[in-house]
């Protein structure tokens, strides 16, 4: 029965990254909406939460999973299953999304604004990408910063409300990360998860993956610091019931 959490830490994320980047790639074709893009990351995080979190925690995502390790509620050995699950629902994740290009190919969306011409799935990828977070040449500093930051919030938040009584916590979560997401759509992409930036420049290669480190680094350390903040105000809460 302990595979249960590792099962649902890889269904949640593959839920995540599935929609999240799936709403990216199969609207390529069409004008791309930055709150479109951001409610569908947002209210996937949201409905992994309500299905899986009371098996795993919901986290579906290395910082998070850091971070609680840090506050010592989750243990080290969880965490690394949990990472594995995580990156393995991501890629599988990212394979679905590839999967689906070769019909997305063939709806008259993509028909009509291709005029009739043919496009391999190969070509389709090199031109729309595959949902990745990447940044301008040059911007990796500020790419980093504002990464870090970000994800500094996004974990903080999401620590201060799981131990809240009577707060929704995943409406919460699921739809402040849609909003971080729509800020940081122009600049980075708005990965503020390891395992989300990894899984589609595995796929596409070239800059996203040369450049996925930043993603890896910023996110992971800006978990950290949230752990950190995060033990400073719970410790200080006054609030007499919470939850893990």
């Amino acid at each position: 029965m302990f595979m249960r959490k590792y099962i649902a830490e890889f269904l949640g994320t593959f839920i995540l990254v599935f929609v999240g980047t799936g709403s990216v790639v199969y609207s390529s074709a069409t004008a791309q909406s930055p709150l479109t893009i951001g409610l569908a990351f947002g209210l996937a995080l949201m409905v992994a939460i309500y299905a899986f979190g009371h098996i795993s925690g919901g986290h579906f995502n290395p910082a998070v999973s850091l971070s609680m390790a840090i506050q010592k509620r989750l243990s080290w050995l969880d965490f690394a299953w949990y990472v594995v699950a995580q990156l393995l629902g991501a890629i599988v994740a990212s394979a679905a999304v590839l999967g689906g290009v070769a019909s997305y190919l063939k709806t008259s969306t993509v028909t009509q604004a291709l005029s009739g011409q043919k496009m391999s799935v190969k070509q389709f990828i090199d031109l729309a990408g595959m949902g990745q977070t990447n940044f301008t040449d040059g911007q990796g500093i500020s790419a980093f910063a504002f990464e870090f930051g970000l994800t500094f919030l996004f974990v903080l938040v999401i620590s201060i409300v799981t131990k809240l009584a009577n707060v929704p916590a995943p409406v919460v979560i699921g739809l402040f990360l849609a909003v971080l997401i729509i800020v940081a759509l122009p600049i980075t992409g708005g990965a503020f998860n390891p395992a989300r930036a990894l899984s589609p420049a595995i796929f596409v290669q070239g800059k996203a993956l040369t450049n996925v480190w930043v993603y890896i680094v910023a996110d992971l350390l800006g978990g950290v610091l949230a752990a950190f903040v995060a033990n400073f105000f719970n410790s200080k809460s006054e609030a007499p019931a919470t939850q893990d």
